[in-house]
């Protein structure tokens, strides 16, 4: 599958078949994560991989919306240094769309479950403390993303979405072709 058409058929898998995830494979995932790019080259990120089923499930309790993650065979959880670069945020969601993406590629299913929000600071620090204590990462890292990752039991339908001529602009807001 080519890098286009990976990204046009991925979709968010929470349901999954119960058949494990290679390490090899997972090695791959973090290679992709590895690959995307870094605001300022910094490289902020670290990533803790997850086979365990027992510390699957803890983290499937980090809040009431990552409950799917009890079905996921593995789970990487992208941390980043906020001193390191103050485009920790955007470096983690590029490394995030990167596993993502070749987890479709390699005919694996992957969702995210967020971690941070940016709208209510003390549900990230309560998710992120359970992340922290379970994972043991250190306070000094951020844990925006935990993704769940494991073989699509099955793929879901078309998304809907907004047509292209609707939202997409040429030259300046407005212009259409």
């Amino acid at each position: 599958m080519d890098a286009l058409e990976a990204i046009r058929n991925r979709r968010s898998i929470k349901k999954y078949t119960g058949d494990p995830v290679p390490q090899e494979t997972l090695q791959q995932l973090v290679e992709a994560a590895y690959s995307a790019p870094s605001g300022a080259n910094k490289n902020p990120w670290q990533f803790v991989v997850v086979t365990d089923r027992t510390t699957l499930d803890l983290l499937a309790g980090a809040h009431q919306y990552c409950g799917w993650l009890k079905s996921a065979q593995a789970a990487i959880a992208i941390l980043a240094d906020p001193a390191e670069s103050r485009y920790w945020l955007e470096d983690c969601s590029a490394a995030a769309e990167n596993i993502l993406i070749a987890c479709t590629a390699l005919g694996l299913g992957a969702a995210w479950a967020a971690m941070y929000l940016s709208d209510d600071v003390e549900e990230t620090d309560r998710r992120e403390l359970i992340v922290r204590e379970i994972l043991g990462v250190p306070d000094d890292l951020r844990v925006p993303i935990v993704l769940g990752i494991g073989v699509p039991a099955a793929q879901p339908g078309e998304r809907k979405r907004p047509d292209l001529d609707e939202i997409v602009h040429w030259g300046k807001f407005g212009s259409k072709i």
